[in-house]
C-alpha cells in the first residue's frame, strides 16, 4: 500500500472531513493526554461473557447485550473497530448487518459520535470498504469513516513496548489510548498466516501502522509476519488500549485456511464480553468444537501463544475458572457447557 492508494478525504454521512480539519480536532482532543497501560478486568471477578446460539443474527445480538447489561456509553465518542482485513465477504470481513445492530445499539445507548477506524490488511481501506459498501452503511446510520493510513503522520504516537517482542516498538493513532472509549467487532476464524487464530486480539492489529510514519522507514507488518514471536506481538499490542466492549460473531466461521477464506462451519453463535481473552478463549473452545484443525485444535487452550502471552501481560481471563458465560435459553446453555468442558482440558501427556 503506497500513499498515493490512500483516500485523501473521510466522509461522515454525505459530508466530507478534510486532513486538514481532522488533525485540528484530533490536536485538541489529544492536549493534555499521557498514555497509560490499558487495565484489564478485575481479576478477583470472574469475567462475564454473553453467549447466544440462534440463527436469527439480529435476534442473538439483542441478547448478548441484554445479558451483559447496560454500558455507559453516553456521550461518549466511540471509536468501533470491526474487521475489514480484506474486501472478501463474512466471514472474512464484519457483516454490515452485525454492524448495523452495533451501531443501533451505541446509538440507543446516547453515545455521541461514532467513527469506524480501520487500516486493512489485504489492500486500501477505503477501497476495501467501498467494495463492501461500507460507506453507504455509514451514510445512512450516520457515522465517520476514518481510514487510518490516510491520518497525517504527526497524528500517530510512537509506543515502545519496553519489554516487548517488538524491536522497535509500534505506532499508533494518538487518539487510540487508555481513555479512548473502543468498540470492538471481531470476527472468529482460523489463520493460516501464522497468527493460528483470528478473533478479538488479533483485531487489534488493525489499529497499528503498517509503515513507521516518523522517523527511518520501516515496516512492522513486515516485522510481525516475518517473527517466529508472531502470536506473543499479536497480544502484545494490546496493552494499548482497553476495549469497552466486544462483540463477537461467530454465525460462520472458518474452520480451516483464514483470514479471507477457508472451510466455513456455522456456529450460529454470537458472544458480548468485555474481557479480551476471555472472548478469544470461547472462541478457540468453539472452532475446536466445530472441527477446526491446525495448530488452534491442539494444546489446552490457555497455552494458545496469544492468549497465554496476553494472560502475563494481565490483559483480561487467567484461566477458565475466570470466565462466567451467560446464557438465556437451553440451545445457548448446551453449547456454554460443550465450550466450558473444552476450556478446562487439559492437553493429554506424551506417551513415553
Amino acid at each position: 500500500m503506497t500513499p498515493a492508494d490512500a483516500p485523501r478525504k473521510f466522509s461522515r454521512s454525505g459530508r466530507r472531513l478534510t486532513r486538514r480539519e481532522f488533525a485540528r480536532q484530533c490536536s485538541n482532543a489529544l492536549a493534555g493526554i499521557a498514555f497509560l497501560p490499558a487495565q484489564a478486568p478485575d481479576s478477583n471477578t470472574p469475567s462475564p461473557v454473553a453467549l447466544a446460539k440462534n440463527p436469527d443474527r439480529n435476534s442473538a445480538l439483542k441478547t448478548v447485550l441484554e445479558i451483559l447489561g447496560e454500558l455507559d456509553f453516553q456521550k461518549k465518542t466511540v471509536y468501533l473497530k470491526a474487521s475489514f482485513n480484506s474486501a472478501d465477504h463474512f466471514p472474512a470481513s464484519t457483516d454490515l448487518e452485525t454492524l448495523h445492530g452495533v451501531t443501533r445499539y451505541l446509538r440507543e445507548s446516547k453515545c455521541d459520535r461514532l467513527i469506524l477506524v480501520e487500516r486493512s490488511g489485504m489492500g486500501t481501506t477505503g477501497e476495501v470498504w467501498r467494495k463492501l459498501d461500507v460507506p453507504g452503511l455509514a451514510k445512512r446510520l450516520d457515522f465517520t469513516l476514518l481510514a487510518l493510513e490516510d491520518i497525517p503522520p504527526n497524528e500517530w504516537r510512537r509506543e515502545p513496548l519496553a519489554g516487548s517482542h517488538w524491536s522497535r516498538g509500534v505506532e499508533i493513532p494518538g487518539f487510540i489510548d487508555s481513555s479512548a472509549c473502543v468498540v470492538q467487532v471481531c470476527n472468529l476464524n482460523t489463520h493460516r498466516f501464522g497468527g493460528h487464530f483470528s478473533a478479538s486480539l488479533k483485531n487489534s492489529v488493525g489499529l497499528i501502522a503498517k509503515q513507521a510514519q516518523s522517523g527511518a522507514r520501516y515496516n512492522f507488518m513486515a516485522e510481525l509476519h516475518s517473527s517466529p514471536d508472531q502470536r506473543a506481538m499479536i497480544a502484545e499490542v494490546n496493552q494499548l488500549y482497553q476495549p469497552s466492549l466486544i462483540v463477537m460473531d461467530a454465525s460462520r466461521v472458518f474452520i480451516d485456511g483464514g483470514p479471507e477464506q477457508g472451510d466455513i462451519a456455522y456456529p450460529e453463535v454470537l458472544v458480548a464480553s468485555k474481557d479480551r481473552v476471555a472472548v478469544d478463549a470461547i472462541g478457540i473452545a468453539l472452532l475446536r468444537l466445530h472441527g477446526a484443525v491446525g495448530p488452534v485444535s491442539k494444546g489446552s487452550v490457555f497455552e494458545q501463544a496469544q492468549i497465554k502471552r496476553a494472560v502475563e501481560l494481565g490483559l483480561g481471563a487467567k484461566s477458565p475458572k475466570e470466565i462466567k458465560l451467560l446464557t438465556r435459553d437451553d440451545a445457548s446453555s448446551k453449547v456454554a457447557s460443550q465450550l466450558s468442558a473444552i476450556l478446562e482440558k487439559l492437553e493429554e501427556p506424551k506417551k513415553p
